[in-house]
């Protein structure tokens, strides 16, 4: 892994010296600079669209904890994302970091379950924002060019991904983990307690779409509106780079961007596919190419500023919600001991009168 991960690196890093030297990154620069402070507007417009999609995970949660709170769940989420962001792992990563995250308040099983149902929720939303975006702005692309078989075919994968991860999930996806953890032989690893979570979590996975199908409707809902905040993004930013834009055109750019990072969803970070996607599209509209690189450069230093706000969120979550959650056990147990301590001192007291 580490070796194709290196691979795709380099890839990027060719690509990106290739195209500034193309059109020359002095363009590319210039489009950058007539944003200036409204990047701070996509940093809060992403901050609500990851509240909504925090949402769209609490409607997965039937017994939700009385003592969890939103802003941890917030917190878990967008440190789960990070992970997801710089790493490989296809989202795997980011799920078990969000269920690990929350284990002293959501039960782990539950925490697996529910990140599972998210996450497919998130994509079905994804292809319903697509599926709209494309029939309101695809006439804009003309049936006889290239690009527009090629959305046909990124769609089609799209669909087909997010079918094969719900046949997944029906197969008793966790079991499978935990044998395979089996296998590896940690010392450390109780593999009875694995396999009992494991359990559990298929049990409640399986259980949700059997008795939930209005949750998953209402989660798939508040991922729906949250990516429906992208075009809203790549319309505030070509305006704020002097270009025309209307609702169609962003519709098109974030459509058929979210199809290419879909298509590359193994590639960390979004390489190439996040400057080098907008790049072609708004190329193919008409739109300089250095409009749509410095979009995309625009929205990676967007999405780095989440990145380190997740991980500053475990960072915190390590070395201080933790170290403070394990005092406040060990003080309630020494309390109760306390108590028992009392109760049979007392009781002796009783006897002995």
């Amino acid at each position: 892994m580490r070796r194709v991960e290196t691979f795709f690196i380099a890839i990027a890093v060719a690509f990106y010296v290739w195209f500034l030297a193309h059109f020359g990154a002095g363009e590319v620069f210039r489009y950058m600079t007539m944003v200036g402070w409204g990047l701070a507007a996509t940093v809060a417009l992403e901050a609500v669209a990851r509240v909504i999609n925090t949402f769209g995970w609490r409607a997965t949660i039937e017994e939700y904890p009385p003592n969890l709170k939103f802003i941890e769940l917030f917190a878990a989420r967008i440190g789960g994302e990070a992970i997801d962001y710089v790493t490989p792992s296809a989202q795997l990563g980011g799920q078990f970091v969000m269920a690990l995250t929350l284990r002293d308040k959501l039960r782990m099983p539950i925490g697996l379950a529910t990140v599972a149902v998210a996450a497919l929720a998130e994509a079905i939303g994804q292809i319903v924002f697509v599926s709209i975006a494309l029939v309101i702005s695809l006439r804009l692309i003309p049936i006889a060019a290239q690009l527009y078989w090629s959305i046909i075919g990124g769609f089609a994968l799209a669909v087909a991904l997010a079918a094969g991860f719900f046949f997944v999930q029906m197969k008793r996806p966790f079991s499978h983990l935990w044998r395979a953890a089996a296998r590896l032989d940690f010392a450390r690893i109780n593999i009875e307690d694995i396999k009992q979570s494991a359990d559990e979590a298929d049990e409640v996975l399986l259980d949700f779409y059997a008795r939930h199908r209005m949750r998953l409707l209402l989660s798939c809902l508040c991922y729906v509106a949250a990516w429906s905040l992208g075009p809203l993004e790549i319309y505030i930013l070509l305006r704020l780079l002097h270009q025309t834009a209307s609702i169609q055109v962003a519709l098109l750019v974030e459509g058929i961007g979210l199809l290419i990072e879909r298509a590359t969803f193994l590639i960390p970070a979004k390489l190439v596919s996040q400057e080098g996607g907008k790049a072609l599209i708004l190329a193919m509209l008409g739109y300089p190419a250095g409009s749509g690189f410095a979009i995309g450069v625009l929205r990676r230093i967007k999405e780095m500023v989440w990145v380190l706000l997740g991980l500053l969120s475990l960072m915190i979550h390590r070395l201080v919600v933790r170290p403070a959650e394990r005092v406040e056990a060990a003080s309630a147990e020494s309390a109760e001991s306390a108590e028992s301590v009392m109760k049979i001192q007392r009781a002796q007291g009783e006897q002995s009168l």
